[in-house]
């Protein structure tokens, strides 16, 4: 079926009319796994409905694995969806994972003469005139949103347009991205024809999508465990208060099964998938995966204990970087990612380990393999609103 077909059905599902040329491109750049989506807006709503991917190196540490192979890697999946779409891709939006981004925060007020009424043109105003980071040449502003606005010096609220004050006050929320980051990217793409490029924080679509499809009042933290990197965020108001990572994940724990049980990284990933770490196991009980015709054991207690070493470690650092301020003691984690989030029995280990409530997030009326990739949604529902 071609994908002319394809949004055929999907018109007539949801009723609402489509333009080709309306298509938005984002690639959502994960830790194992580059994805190539193609994003239309029903009825006021972002759909995802075509989308290509491919395995690569990954990063660690803020750094590309395998630079070189960046190129073939996005040269593959815009032919892919070329293909699919049967025209030329020239603008993509880019989502910029946590390890190369950092967020700041800055607290920005204006006096006015006499009583005011608050506009959009005094926000975009205040922001923009305060996004000078000491013209660095290490990063480079890519998203900026509000925590809260302050009016009067009291009155505090989330929509100060319209009101009329003699101050206004904003908490702002500002990521960065590193410039070698950006810079890289965008050469890249413009090799292979894109013209145009722009770039979006992943983890702030994550957990504004979070907030909303939870009902969930900020702040919130969100922590995506991916394949060997983990993002911790926490959302209030509509921005950012906290962005960190750190490289470890689900890789970190097949690579632990492999030398423990001295099999192959590739066993370790099939053993991995069967673990459930509530299981109370005899001391000969087996998990068994068949690989390449060859049957694979591996014996449960030792198998979720090296799991759960792992996943205790991981929850270590997330309560840790959550520990930097008083104000996130006692504050709700929403935890997604294919890193750890399909293990049964997760939830109890981080919250043992991080004294804090753990909910799972997915996404919304989704059952599949992918319901944990909320980074690909997050980043369709931002790039609606901004870009």
């Amino acid at each position: 079926m071609t994908i002319e077909k394809a949004f055929c059905i999907i018109i007539t599902k949801y009723g609402g009319c489509y333009v080709l040329n309306s298509l938005k491109y984002i690639l959502d750049i994960g830790s194992s796994t580059l994805r190539l989506l193609a994003v239309a807006n029903f009825a006021g709503k972002p759909r995802i409905v075509a989308e290509e991917d491919v395995l690569y190196d990954g990063y660690m540490d803020g750094e590309f694995l395998s630079i070189d192979e960046l190129h073939n890697a996005f040269s593959q999946l815009l032919m892919n969806m070329q293909q699919k779409i049967r025209k030329p891709i020239r603008s993509i939006v880019i989502g910029v994972p946590s390890e190369f981004c950092i967020c700041v925060c800055k607290r920005i007020s204006r006096k006015f003469v006499d009583l005011h009424k608050i506009s959009n043109s005094d926000l975009l105003d205040l922001y923009e005139n305060n996004a000078d980071f000491g013209d660095s040449e290490e990063y480079s502003v890519i998203n900026y949103s509000p925590m809260q606005f302050i009016l009067d010096d009291s009155l505090k609220t989330m929509s100060p347009v319209g009101k009329r004050s003699t101050s206004l006050v904003v908490d702002a929320s500002y990521i960065l991205a590193k410039q070698s980051f950006l810079k890289l990217i965008d050469a890249k793409f413009k090799d292979l024809g894109v013209t145009q490029i722009d770039f979006i924080s992943l983890a702030l679509g994550q957990a504004m999508n979070c907030a909303r499809d939870n009902e969930t009042k900020p702040p919130i933290a969100v922590v995506d465990v991916g394949h060997i990197s983990t993002s911790v965020c926490v959302y209030k108001g509509e921005g950012l208060a906290l962005l960190s990572s750190f490289s470890m994940g689900g890789g970190h724990i097949s690579s632990d099964i492999m030398q423990v049980l001295n099999m192959s990284f590739k066993d370790a990933e099939l053993i991995k998938r069967k673990v459930i770490l509530t299981i109370e196991s005899d001391r000969n009980e087996n998990y068994e995966v068949c690989s390449k015709g060859n049957l694979i054991k591996a014996p449960i207690n030792i198998t979720n204990q090296i799991v759960k070493s792992r996943i205790e470690m991981i929850a270590k650092i997330i309560g840790d970087i959550l520990s930097i301020d008083p104000i996130f003691k006692d504050i709700s984690v929403y935890l997604t990612g294919d890193g750890i989030s399909n293990f049964k029995g997760v939830k109890n280990i981080l919250k043992e380990v991080t004294g804090l409530n753990i909910y799972e997030y997915k996404n919304p009326f989704d059952n599949s393999k992918d319901k944990f990739q909320t980074s690909k949604t997050g980043l369709a529902s931002l790039a609606e609103i901004i870009v």
